[in-house]
């Protein structure tokens, strides 16, 4: 009889946490478990599951569909969703969700989703890439300052107890990488070194391209809407480098966010700019193909899995001192790190676009690291290996 593995996740809509949840049960799926995604329902879209703490009716669950309708899904609400920490706390909704499956997971940027599996005393796994505090100073420096507050003085400071409280629990931390276990030792928490499951990258999908990009071409992926991805240090970036290198551009995914727009203006650098508007992960590849050099400008990244995809297509990495692409961009071999400084970016963009024969031995050492540490092998490989610390058995 088949395994029921639920996974607790975040709202499985985009952004790196979805990516790999979905990579996680598309993989449990052809190993033959029926997989559920479990995920909070957000007030910003699910008011009606999570009412206000005033609200007259009661928290709510909804079934549905997630990933292309591929599996069958669960928004669990919960009431005063606006402090956020509710949003992790066991309830009767999450225990019969938890009490009906086999297998417990949890996906998620920090542990803080596992908590009701914690609650539960299930044995289980939760797979994250950052501690909580490391995940939520950029996001905080841009709330207003009431909201900046309340999250200083009540929300950080509960979801802290919280994390504690699963860093010492019954539960598995299994990360993304090397630089999240580090975060985690300077909490004081020694997790296994072993306990680590790259996100892997498909290099059958993810392929350099046949002919060779143009050169000057920087790119960058992600959600422009996230103060941690940093993207005004970019734009900026790109500014002066194009001023030394008139080939230099710079393509981004998904539409012209407000800030990042008037910033673009203020710099006279709309020519300079191009939206791609939003892309599938289908149509991602070619996005990458066409690139010279893709850049990570972040404040914060637990990962940055478009990082590894645009390496797996050849295509070099320039990033900041950022967290996780600090374990897979190696400087001088497959791509340049800089320190969150415009002027430190540009200066290590003209390097590369001036320098083609380093170009070429970034790009082959990009997708050697992408095939040799990044690969749906190594993936499975550490999933057979936590699952079997937790359960005894292979998934």
């Amino acid at each position: 009889m088949a395994l029921r593995t639920l996974i607790l996740t975040l709202p499985p809509f985009e952004g790196g946490v979805p990516a790999k949840t979905r990579i996680l049960a598309q993989e449990l799926a052809q190993r033959g478990h029926q997989v559920t995604i479990a995920f909070y329902a957000p007030v910003s879209s699910h008011r009606h599951l999570s009412p206000s703490p005033w609200g007259f009716y009661r928290p709510g669950v909804e079934a549905g569909r997630c990933f292309d309708d591929e599996f069958r899904a669960f928004a669990v609400g919960c009431r005063g969703g606006e402090l956020e920490f509710p949003y992790y706390l066991s309830s009767s909704r999450w225990r019969a969700l938890i009490a009906s499956h086999d297998r417990h997971i949890a996906v998620g940027g920090t542990v803080l989703i596992s908590n009701p599996l914690r609650v539960a005393g299930v044995p289980h796994f939760v797979w994250c890439a950052s501690d909580m505090l490391g995940d939520r100073l950029d996001r905080r420096a841009a709330m207003s300052w009431p909201r900046r507050l309340v999250d200083q003085t009540l929300i950080g400071p509960v979801q802290a107890a919280l994390e504690r409280r699963i860093l010492g629990g019954n539960g598995r931390v299994v990360t993304v990488g090397r630089h999240a276990q580090n975060m985690f030792r300077q909490l004081g928490f020694a997790l296994d070194a072993a306990a680590t499951m790259p996100i892997p990258t498909d290099p059958e999908i993810f392929t350099p391209p046949v002919l060779a990009a143009e050169p000057g071409i920087i790119g960058f992926a992600g959600r422009a809407n996230d103060p941690r991805k940093n993207l005004g240090l970019l734009v900026k970036a790109v500014v002066i480098a194009h001023a030394n290198d008139p080939r230099i551009r710079l393509r981004l995914t998904g539409q012209p966010e407000p800030a990042t727009a008037a910033l673009i203006r203020q710099l006279g650098a709309e020519d300079l700019v191009e939206w791609r508007g939003t892309l599938s992960r289908h149509d991602l590849p070619q996005f990458y193909a066409e690139l010279d050099l893709f850049a990570l400008p972040s404040a914060q990244e637990g990962f940055g899995i478009v990082g590894i995809e645009a390496m797996a297509c050849g295509v070099p990495v320039i990033s900041t001192r950022c967290g996780g692409p600090e374990d897979y961009v190696i400087p001088e071999e497959n791509g340049l790190l800089t320190n969150q400084i415009a002027s430190e970016m540009a200066d290590a963009l003209l390097k590369v676009t001036a320098d083609r024969d380093l170009r070429r031995r970034f790009s082959a050492k990009a997708r050697a690291t992408a095939m040799d540490f990044y690969s749906p092998a190594r993936f499975r490989a550490a999933l057979d290996e936590n699952w079997r610390q937790v359960w005894g058995e292979t998934p």
